[in-house]
């Protein structure tokens, strides 16, 4: 079956707290799953299998990977925003 065969699956978002979709878990704003997609949804579905059959190891550690702290990506986030600003001398 294909990538989105479980994404109007619904549960309740332990983080966010309240109801999501799969799809949603699966592309929170990014392109890969949400890290905490394991934990969530194993008692509904093999959610496990369907990431490996679905995704490569590369993108699973990606995954599983603990998320940057949260000073870092604002810096980050900062950086790229001046980088891609218009010059300020020009107006």
């Amino acid at each position: 079956m294909g990538i989105e065969e479980h994404d109007e699956r619904k549960i309740r978002c332990r983080m966010l707290g309240h109801e999501l979709t799969f799809g949603y878990c699966r592309q929170p704003g990014r392109d890969l799953p949400c890290s905490r997609i394991f934990d969530c949804w194993y008692e509904t579905f093999g959610v496990e299998e369907f990431i490996r059959e679905h995704y490569t190891e590369e993108q699973i550690q990606q995954i599983l990977s603990p998320p940057k702290p949260k000073m870092t990506s604002l810096l980050e986030l900062i950086q790229q925003a001046q980088k891609n600003a218009p010059d300020a001398e020009a107006k």
